[in-house]
């Protein structure tokens, strides 16, 4: 039974870690995320095959967005076709991916509170579960840098 209790409990606590990431996100100031530090920046595999491959595109249209439920945008489709419009959508972009991860380094507080195997599952199903969107979001935002690169080329 006190797994049980803990198993409700632990799905509460991510739940709201999550909504309160989600809910202070549009709240963040933008020059936090004018750049791709740490878990932005591009892995050496991921190329725009490799997202083909994933069939990561698929995957949009089949996902949520929620991206404008606390107040920030929405993240289906593209806003404008202005260098500012794109400069503005790759910052939401960002600011998405970092929700996403803040959902998974949330969970991380369960270890202080449960046995160490219903933590570590719970990490994981968390995991699992923001994997889809940080690919979408991630793939989202090096097509949209590919297109900044090539239009700041070109002037």
């Amino acid at each position: 039974m006190r797994i049980i209790w803990l198993v409700v409990i632990d799905l509460a606590v991510v739940i709201a870690i999550s909504v309160a990431v989600g809910a202070w996100a549009p709240r963040w100031p933008v020059t936090w995320l004018r750049s791709d530090p740490l878990m932005l920046r591009r892995l050496p595999w991921e190329s725009p095959e490799y997202f083909r491959r994933l069939r990561v595109s698929r995957w949009a249209s089949r996902l949520p967005e929620l991206g404008d439920i606390f107040g920030g945008q929405r993240k289906d489709a593209l806003p404008g076709g202005t260098l500012e419009a794109l400069q503005a959508y790759l910052v939401e972009v960002r600011r998405a991916e970092w929700v996403h991860w803040g959902s998974i380094l949330g969970s991380l507080v369960l270890f202080a509170f449960n046995p160490w195997w219903l933590a570590a599952a719970f990490v994981l199903i968390v995991t699992a579960g923001n994997t889809p969107f940080l690919l979408i979001l991630r793939n989202n935002r090096f097509r949209i840098v590919r297109i900044l690169d090539r239009e700041s080329r070109n002037l």
